[in-house]
């Protein structure tokens, strides 16, 4: 846990490095950076440990480093369902005109009833939850259209036995921007 503690540390130390050149020296934020003229907006399909599964919305903040992300699915018939969700923060390190780095943090839930469409056995509820920071990297193709892939080291807890590790199971996206 020491370990993780620090290397989270170390990647916030070298962000703050990489994004510095938008802190002006009075520790005002700096608008003109090509990367913080802009907020953007995007909606599509996402899929991971952090982001859940489905359909999601995503949103940079104008003038801002900050962007957030939901998304989920219900997946649901008359005697079993499965349910996913997921909430996270991204922090840009550096925007392009062809893409950008970030750093994220971001958690899901999947709940699974009766079968939950082939996931759990029968008559059995079962949710699991990850939660971790991630790196990762947006490529942006055709004007407004975008390909996410972020690693996260997502911390799983579930139901039934509580901690059940650590593992850099990644999230992806595909979204229309604007």
């Amino acid at each position: 846990m020491k370990k993780l503690i620090l290397a989270i540390m170390m990647v916030a130390m070298f962000a703050g490095n990489a994004y510095a050149s938008c802190w002006n020296s009075n520790g005002t934020y700096n608008s003109n950076c090509n990367y913080a003229k802009q907020g953007a907006s995007g909606i599509g399909f996402i899929a991971g440990s952090t982001y859940g599964l489905g359909i999601g919305f995503r949103h940079k903040f104008k003038n801002s480093p900050v962007g957030i992300q939901i998304g989920g699915f219900p997946l649901m018939s008359r005697e079993e369902g499965l349910f996913t969700a997921g909430v996270g923060m991204q922090f840009t390190l550096h925007s392009g005109n062809y893409g950008r780095a970030f750093l994220s943090l971001s958690g899901s839930v999947m709940h699974a009833f009766n079968g939950g469409m082939g996931t759990v056995p029968e008559h059995e509820t079962y949710t699991l939850y990850a939660v971790g920071p991630g790196v990762g990297i947006e490529w942006k193709f055709l004007d407004n259209f975008s390909f996410v892939f972020d690693i996260p080291a997502a911390t799983y807890f579930d139901s039934h036995y509580g901690y059940l590790g650590v593992y850099p199971i990644p999230n992806t996206s595909f979204m229309f921007t604007w």
